[in-house]
């Protein structure tokens, strides 16, 4: 095989280069480049999101019946955003000192956490010792708040757990496993480049108003990420067609009775005329002998009938009928 001239390669690198384009200069290939920040994937899809947020939704306005319940007081809850996070960023805006409630999701792996005011915990607190529930400074809980406020806790994350069975995600155990009151603590529970999800609730008890924030890290959500989908979750409660179904309805209403009158005839009076009327007088019909009279069903006329007698009983017989709705018409029809 002979090689190849300067010439002819030079010419075959030439039929390689596409031509520039008529009336335009040469095209350049730009690569589609996507920003990806490594320090703060998103784990979580928009779907994912969507449907953390129908579930918290559906949590707030159980929370918001359940505190106003159990404070005998107004409260209000909603949710405010729903967004995945990194636990360094939830971790550097505690206050000192704080309100972190640790659960533990069994049987799924890591921790839960709820964050709220100290002053918010201490006016829940009081509000269950009788008085009025308002905000006071912001402090550490004593051993006695801690306690009480743990049982409220407990309630909240009991109430979590039987919304999320009640969807259909499963059915979990979720218990207070500790109440920590410093931030230093609550920085080292997890690692700072930790992508978790955050949920911000807007609490308004009482005149005050505060916000609770959930924090659920991803390795915990992971197992039932699949379930949380909004798709998958609206799929799960799409209802199944079944030819039974309006077989067994149109059963149940045949026993269900309904008005149904027969008019023979009419007449038009005046007020003087009616307000006249005495027993024995005589009102004449615009309906001339041996015409039908008409079948009303609930109020509507449906059917022409002869007028006779059966034995001893004044009876009609069905003509024809008339003025059928067209929706009972269509259904006849696919009947």
């Amino acid at each position: 095989m002979s090689a190849l001239s300067q010439k002819e390669i030079e010419e075959l690198i030439k039929g390689l280069v596409p031509k520039p384009e008529a009336g335009g200069g040469a095209h350049v290939a730009r690569p589609r480049l996507r920003v990806y920040d490594f320090k703060r994937p998103d784990k979580f899809s928009r779907d994912q999101l969507r449907g953390m947020q129908l579930i918290y939704d559906n949590f707030s306005r159980q929370l918001t019946a359940f505190l106003s319940t159990f404070f005998r007081k107004a409260v209000h809850v909603t949710v405010s955003l729903v967004d995945q996070i990194t636990y360094g960023e939830f971790s550097s805006g505690l206050s000192d000192p704080c309100c972190v409630v640790a659960a533990q999701w069994k049987p799924l792996a890591s921790t839960v956490l709820m964050n709220l005011g100290p002053e918010m915990a201490i006016a829940m607190v009081d509000r269950l010792l009788g008085g009025e529930g308002k905000p006071g400074l912001s402090r550490q809980l004593t051993d006695i708040e801690t306690t009480i406020f743990r049982k409220v806790a407990g309630s909240v994350f009991d109430l979590f757990g039987q919304v999320i069975e009640d969807l259909g995600i499963g059915k979990y155990s979720i218990s207070v496993s500790a109440i920590e009151t410093n931030p230093l603590f609550i920085q080292q529970a997890m690692a700072p480049n930790e992508i978790v999800l955050s949920v911000s609730i807007q609490l308004s008890f009482g005149g005050e108003s505060g916000t609770v924030e959930f924090i659920t890290p991803y390795v915990t959500l992971e197992p039932i990420l699949p379930k949380i989908s909004q798709r998958q979750w609206f799929a799960r409660y799409q209802p199944e067609e079944s030819s039974g179904d309006s077989d067994q309805a149109l059963e149940a209403f045949k026993d269900v009775e309904i008005p149904l009158s027969i008019r023979l005839g009419e007449a038009l009076l005046t007020v003087r005329e009616v307000m006249s009327l005495e027993p024995g007088d005589t009102i004449e019909l615009e309906t001339v002998p041996g015409k039908e009279a008409v079948v009303y069903i609930l109020g509507e006329p449906r059917f022409r009938a002869r007028v006779g007698r059966v034995k001893n009983h004044l009876a009609v017989k069905i003509v024809e009928r008339i003025g059928a709705p067209k929706e009972a018409d269509d259904h006849d029809e696919k009947r």
